[in-house]
């Protein structure tokens, strides 16, 4: 009976001194531990237990007034979205600028486009299955590139915005952070040199907040304070820097910024001023889509052009031909058109107009600038500029309810 006593006991005691390492175990492999595997955390940062809690808090700058916002280490993922390989869309915004970059259930939206394209963003997005973004960063304040992320933000759930700091007060910047707050969507200021990256490993790394080298033009000020990043997903870099002009690019280079990239969103819809030589050969772009429209700019210039071509990157237009996806198979980037054989070329309306086959899936082409919505074979669309056309996936109401009101003609009730 003694002997048995003993044994129940010192199973007793052993049963509580494994359950208590364990126990240890688990504290110790629990704390402290950044929210998902492998994301950086700076000492700055070290304070914050994890990055949900940055991204709840929510603080939108009023219109006009500088953000005093911090930047989180991490970005959430909400799985609603599903896709299997990695894929950057250069959304056809005309005269503006919009991207999209997709991997598994992770959806980054930079900038929007202007206006007129807001419906087509929202509605290219819907056709997609996206539902969610885990971050929408405006490269800058200009029009047309954030009039059309005020649609995606009323109609798609959003993690967080990212930003310069500041904005010149305008309508469409007040629109802008009114829909955030509305949305009770957190705003952040980028730290420079900050990593940021998402459960899927996608990384963004902001090279610069903003520049201060600006001009005395309001307008100017706003394009240098474009951010500028390198997103890199399995191992292939895109960037994008917004409107940035030829100083923020030489001071980048100077400083050791930039360096081999795989895809190039070409600043500031190849502007003259922009895209140096320095820039450039320090960047040596395999891909460079140039997101542009009919504008009074000279937008893409001959010059930008032909410095493109001198260090070999493969070129391509929206306003040639249309969005530009690029897929990520097999190590390998494939676009869904051939690179451009002579990206000088202006196209004119007739060109525009032949190459502009509607895919099967539109449902309606919107005027941007009646805010009116056709069928595809509309006999009125064929008259118009194609400057305003913009197709459209999804239904009627949902068409209307972006402020767009039928044709008299084809939808004659």
């Amino acid at each position: 009976m003694n002997k048995h006593r003993k044994t129940v006991i010192f199973a007793t005691v052993l049963s509580g001194v494994l359950l208590a390492g364990l126990l240890l175990v688990f504290w110790l492999s629990g704390s402290g531990r950044p929210d998902f595997p492998g994301a950086k955390v700076t000492p700055s940062q070290a304070a914050t237990p994890t990055s949900a809690n940055l991204l709840s808090s929510n603080a939108t700058p009023t219109p006009g007034i500088s953000p005093t916002l911090t930047a989180a280490p991490t970005v959430t993922g909400t799985p609603m979205n599903k896709w299997q390989d990695p894929v950057i869309h250069i959304l056809s915004v005309g005269e503006g600028s919009s991207a999209l970059v997709c991997c598994y259930d992770t959806a980054i939206l930079i900038d929007g486009g202007d206006a007129p394209t807001s419906a087509y963003v929202v509605s290219y997005l819907q056709k997609l299955g996206i539902k969610h973004l885990s971050m929408v960063i405006a490269t800058h304040y200009d029009s047309d590139h954030i009039s059309g992320l005020v649609g995606v933000l009323s109609v798609l759930s959003v993690d967080a915005i990212y930003g310069p700091s500041g904005g010149v007060s305008t309508k469409t910047y007040e629109s802008f952070c009114n829909m955030a707050e509305v949305k009770n969507i957190p705003r952040h200021v980028p730290v420079i040199g900050e990593i940021y990256r998402t459960p899927n490993d996608i990384t963004v790394e902001f090279l610069s907040a903003e520049n201060v080298e600006v001009s005395d033009s309001t307008e100017d000020q706003g394009r240098d304070a474009s951010l500028a990043m390198v997103i890199t997903i399995r191992g292939r870099k895109i960037l994008i820097m917004g409107d940035a002009g030829a100083a923020k690019e030489r001071r980048l280079v100077r400083d050791g910024r930039i360096s081999d990239v795989d895809i190039f969103l070409v600043n500031h819809h190849g502007s003259r001023y922009s895209n140096t030589g320095e820039l450039l050969m320090a960047a040596r772009p395999e891909f460079a889509v140039i997101s542009c429209g009919a504008n009074d700019y000279g937008h893409p210039a001959y010059e930008s052009i032909a410095r493109l071509t001198e260090c070999g990157a493969k070129i391509f237009r929206t306003d040639v031909q249309g969005t530009v996806v690029l897929s990520f198979e097999n190590n390998e980037i494939r676009p869904n058109v051939p690179a451009l054989e002579d990206p000088y070329a202006d196209p004119d309306e007739e060109d525009v107009v032949a190459r502009t086959d509607t895919p099967e899936d539109v449902t309606f082409i919107l005027n941007g600038n009646s805010k009116v919505y056709h069928l595809p074979d509309c006999d009125s669309v064929s008259g118009e500029m194609h400057r305003n056309w913009f197709y459209f996936y999804g239904a009627a109401e949902e068409a209307e309810a972006l402020g767009y009101r039928p044709c008299g003609r084809c939808l004659r009730k």
